[in-house]
């Protein structure tokens, strides 16, 4: 057994700290928001290898403070152990400079407010050269060249530079949503990629947002507000059907800290479920606020990580906060930056996705899913197709006369008087935000005018979530319907998950579970609910004890049960290539918008897109 030199021990430090040119950045920038800095320049060269150089105009440091923020442990954030669990900064540790300096050709210069002058300090792989004075404005730069010079196993593992500037943009933006009052510039190879000036008002700050989410993001998201006294959430969420395919576009702050925890992304995702296909992610910016004391930062080395003292409450908050915004919008359409774009023809597709920022929904993300109900066949000779007759109950659906029909596709006037009709409708005033139907286009869609507009909807996607949500509505206010089994099923659980499961047979037993110990380790499973398939209860059990394990509580049963109640509601709802007299349509409309989350259907599809009068008007050159 030996000590390790100093050297060592940064450069095993900096393995944890600095995985890639954006931890440095991210580092460097933390220390620079906890000086209170309004201003931060960061310039970048070579994908972050050659060159790091990050600017403030924060407090800076005094000469014989900047030398012992380049020791190993040393801080100015906490003094003692109680400081740990209620810290307010985003760094506190003392070990990301000296793991730097140990990796890198660095260089420190400060100069804090009142002292005579500044002091400059160069370090070369962990040997510290003599601190010199500068002349320099209050604030800290800090510059880190040649990263893991002497490191050339890290080195080899870095992307292309390309990529990793790519991190460092991201980085800068995610500080962006966090920080409105600070001003940030990033620079790369002499070019300026990024600014953002600080917002003063709140209009400024939805419009950094803009810069990150893309423009589109600006008229399909909604303010947050909402918790309890133990946990406040804030911030903009976006539309169900503005999403992308990854997480990058989801942004969630704990007290200020930008954080990938378990409990705040299985929130969000459960918050989102039945709002937009499983492979999609939605653009938020989430900020949970809450005490220091009811949350541990101290779990990751990148302190990327957090552990709350009372996981279930937290989810539970952050979870119904998001619900509760998401009903809010309601039957709010999607409404394209582009209105050129949405009715523009497939050929026009490419070259308008193109132009696009990344946020934007592609035509192709509306694309129907393999389950999704396909427009119903046409009888011979062109008669409509029959509804089920529960559909028809529905909306009050009536057959009109086989020969109103045409064979060739679109909707027909009932009589040569029909457009003028159309017309005089149009007159009236017009009720609720979904307007009045004016027509029927293909069978499958509906036309309506608003006050402001028009709106498109897809009578199928619309009708399916309303049969939908009242399914859920009328099984959640009964009673959850078991069943014994006639042969239990057996589960086999390691020790741990045995704990889990005494510890919450309670639980287990209001989502209608009847599990009892079978042996060690072991649990039969005598009970059910009975809209449930019981091909697989088995591992049912084990992913549920999972999530129990994770969150305090499980959803897992009531994504099953959802599941069933979609297929229900998909072969329960009027279809396309079905005619629809006005008063169906109006009745249709009035229906979406007593009914929650009608803008999306059960599999994530835009029930209904809108143009305003402003959009018509761009389309045809009036202004």
């Amino acid at each position: 057994m030996r000590l390790l030199p100093d050297a060592l021990a940064n450069q095993i430090a900096a393995g944890e700290v600095v995985e890639r040119p954006a931890s440095v950045v991210k580092e460097l920038i933390e220390n620079s928001l906890d000086a209170g800095a309004t201003r931060i320049d960061i310039r970048i060269e070579a994908g972050g290898r050659e060159l790091i150089d990050v600017s403030d105009d924060g407090c800076g440091m005094p000469p014989d403070q900047a030398r012992l923020a380049l020791e190993r442990h040393a801080t100015s954030k906490i003094r003692e152990t109680d400081d740990l669990f209620r810290i307010g900064t985003l760094g506190f540790r003392g070990e990301a400079l000296p793991s730097i300096a140990s990796v890198s050709h660095f260089e420190l210069a400060t100069q804090s407010d009142g002292e005579p002058e500044g002091v400059r300090i160069r370090i070369k792989g962990g040997e510290v050269e003599a601190p010199q004075p500068a002349a320099l404005p209050v604030g800290t730069r800090i510059s880190v060249r040649n990263l893991f010079f002497n490191t050339p196993a890290r080195l080899k593992f870095l992307r292309a530079d390309r990529t990793e500037f790519g991190h460092i943009s991201e980085l800068v933006q995610r500080f962006a949503i966090a920080c409105p009052e600070v001003a940030f510039r990033l620079t790369n190879e002499g070019r300026e990629t990024l600014r953002f000036r600080a917002a003063s008002s709140q209009d400024a700050y939805v419009e950094r947002l803009g810069m990150v989410f893309g423009k589109d993001f600006l008229e399909n998201c909604l303010e947050l507000s909402g918790g309890n006294d133990a946990v406040r959430v804030m911030g903009w969420i976006g539309l169900p059907t503005l999403n992308r395919a990854t997480s990058s576009g989801m942004h969630q702050f704990v007290n200020g800290r930008w954080v990938r925890d378990k409990v705040v992304v299985s929130a969000v995702r459960q918050a989102y479920r039945d709002l937009m296909p499983k492979d999609r992610f939605p653009l938020l910016a989430l900020f949970i606020e809450m005490d220091p004391e009811e949350v541990d930062v101290n779990v990751h080395p990148a302190k990327a990580e957090v552990r709350f003292r009372h996981q279930q409450s937290v989810y539970a908050v952050i979870r119904g906060a998001l619900l509760e915004g998401l009903e809010r919008m309601g039957a709010r359409a999607y409404q394209p930056q582009d209105p050129a774009a949405a009715l523009s023809g497939a050929a026009t597709t490419e070259r308008v996705s193109a132009q696009l920022p990344p946020a934007v929904v592609k035509p192709a993300q509306w694309d129907a899913p393999a389950h999704y109900a396909a427009p119903a066949p046409r009888a011979p000779g062109g008669a409509p197709p029959r509804q089920p007759a529960h559909v028809q109950g529905a909306l009050d659906l009536t057959t009109p006369n086989s020969a109103e029909y045409a064979s060739d596709g679109g909707w027909q006037a009932r009589d040569a008087q029909a457009p003028y009709r159309v017309e005089a409708q149009a007159q009236t005033p017009i009720s609720g935000p979904l307007g009045q139907a004016l027509a029927q286009i293909h069978r499958t869609y509906i036309l309506t005018q608003t006050d402001d507009g028009v709106i498109l909807i897809d009578q199928h996607a619309a009708h399916e979530r309303i049969v939908y949500e009242k399914l859920k509505a009328g099984l959640d206010a009964g009673t959850q319907q078991t069943q014994m089994l006639l042969m239990p099923v057996v589960a086999q659980v390691s020790a741990a998950d045995a704990a889990v499961i005494d510890a919450h047979q309670q639980t287990l037993r209001k989502l209608g579970l009847g599990v009892e110990p079978f042996g060690p380790n072991a649990y039969a499973i005598r009970e059910a609910p009975a809209l449930l398939d019981h091909g697989d209860l088995a591992n049912l059990l084990v992913d549920l004890v999972a999530e129990l394990q994770q969150q305090g509580q499980s959803d897992i049963l009531t994504e099953k049960r959802d599941a069933i109640l979609a297929t229900m509601a998909c072969h329960a709802s009027v279809r396309a290539n079905h005619r629809l007299t006005l008063d169906e349509m109006n009745a249709l409309l009035r229906q979406m918008e007593q009914v929650a989350f009608t803008g999306q259907c059960n599999h994530g599809r835009p029930t209904h897109v809108a143009l305003t009068k402003a959009d018509l008007e761009k389309l045809f050159l009036r202004r």
